[in-house]
């Protein structure tokens, strides 16, 4: 695992393998290419949670953005985008698809929302988004 310095440390405590990254940093996953980007959780409520948070990039265009809104410099192709969180409601996320520019986006943090919360946010996010946007069902896979 890798991830900001304060979760490895956790991690570790419990027996775990992590290696701490901050923003900025590269590293070698599976073979691929990641730098950390981002580094501050968003906002949920009255400054809370104040926490790390990073994004990742990920060799060949894929960003994981994590639980905050950072817009990377480089190009992204598949943007895996946050639909619904505490800290973020569609219009954000929309925004946020738009501000990336991939090609692609999917949507992750989505189980807050139920079957016809899903529909509704993946109907906004293909209509206004700007780009190709489709939901992964569970248990399958895409080619990016």
């Amino acid at each position: 695992m890798f991830g900001p310095s304060a979760v490895a440390e956790q991690l570790r405590a419990l027996g775990a393998t992590a290696v701490a990254v901050e923003a900025g940093q590269e590293f070698t996953v599976a073979g691929f290419a990641v730098r950390a980007v981002g580094g501050t959780h968003a906002e949920i409520y009255d400054g809370a949670p104040g926490t790390s948070n990073l994004g990742y990039l990920i060799e060949g265009g894929v960003y994981h953005p994590g639980d905050a809104l950072h817009v990377p410099t480089e190009p992204v192709e598949t943007l895996l985008v946050p639909a619904c969180a505490p800290w973020l409601k569609l219009a954000e996320a929309i925004d946020f698809v738009r501000a990336v520019g991939p090609a692609r986006a999917h949507p992750i943090h989505e189980a807050m929302l139920s079957d016809v919360g899903q529909a509704s946010t993946d109907r906004w996010l293909d209509l206004k988004s700007g780009t190709e946007y489709s939901r992964i069902p569970t248990g399958q896979t895409v080619t990016v």
